[in-house]
């Protein structure tokens, strides 16, 4: 791969243990689908797309945004399972994410060395048709199975001992975001190559970053009587105010051993 990503998604672990308290297994699992009213928040730089209203409700009924990850590896030793966030990764094993989110909504995945711009993961243009317009309880698998790659270990993020902090920024928003990719270009020979399908400044990361309203933010164990994907190790995350639940935004540092 042209850009080292390593230890991916242990990297919440780190944020549990820093932001909240893991509370696995005790949210009801009618989280991911329960009504709410939550008020709609105008912000900048927002797209309103819908199919059900014409213009965005100053209330909505909507459940509380949810999105859900869990971690398929690969081992030097060929052997292969899903992999707990709570692990350290090592160099050389491989990795893919599942994102599912609980709402038709858009979803952005960047990947960031510190103190550089990031790189789109997702959108992809061998997923989804290249759009960031996802439905609810549709997984995707990142990088995606069934990629071009004539090596199959390509198709895979590759945990490196690069010692450089690496970040994953996750964004699950309601609205269309105008400065974030929403579309990826159609497979060439570029994409084919590398997982990235453009560049966010470092400006416009920070910038996010910085406005996340992480205090909002509850992280938990999948609860065992979940419909989605079966993973005992999937962590949700779920924007809890109700007054402003526009987005998840979250910065996690990626989690790698020696």
């Amino acid at each position: 791969m042209k850009f080292k990503i390593s230890a991916l998604f242990a990297c919440s672990l780190f944020l549990l243990a820093s932001n909240f308290n893991l509370t696995a297994g005790q949210e009801s699992a009618t989280t991911w689908s329960r009504p709410q009213q939550v008020q709609r928040q105008v912000k900048p730089k927002r797209v309103f797309r819908s199919k059900r209203y014409r213009t965005r409700p100053k209330v909505q009924t909507a459940p509380l945004l949810t999105v859900q990850y869990r971690v398929m590896i690969k081992r030097p030793d060929g052997s292969q399972g899903e992999s707990s966030l709570a692990s350290v990764f090592h160099e050389n094993d491989l990795l893919r994410l599942g994102v599912t989110a609980n709402q038709d909504g858009f979803l952005y995945v960047v990947y960031q060395k510190e103190g550089h711009d990031g790189q789109v993961m997702f959108p992809d243009s061998r997923v989804n048709h290249g759009e960031n317009f996802v439905t609810n309880n549709q997984e995707f698998i990142l990088p995606p199975i069934e990629c071009p790659l004539p090596n199959p270990d390509q198709c895979w993020y590759k945990v490196t001992d690069d010692p450089a902090q690496e970040f994953f920024i996750i964004v699950f928003s309601r609205d269309q975001i105008t400065d974030l990719p929403n579309t990826a270009g159609r497979p060439n020979s570029a994409v084919k190559q590398t997982l990235s399908s453009g560049v966010v400044k470092k400006e416009i990361i920070d910038d996010y970053i910085r406005n996340a309203r992480i205090q909002d933010y509850k992280i938990y164990g999948r609860p065992s009587g979940s419909t989605t994907s079966s993973s005992r190790y999937a962590v949700w995350i779920t924007n809890t105010n109700r007054r402003d639940n526009e987005e998840i935004v979250l910065r996690v540092p990626l989690n790698k051993g020696s």
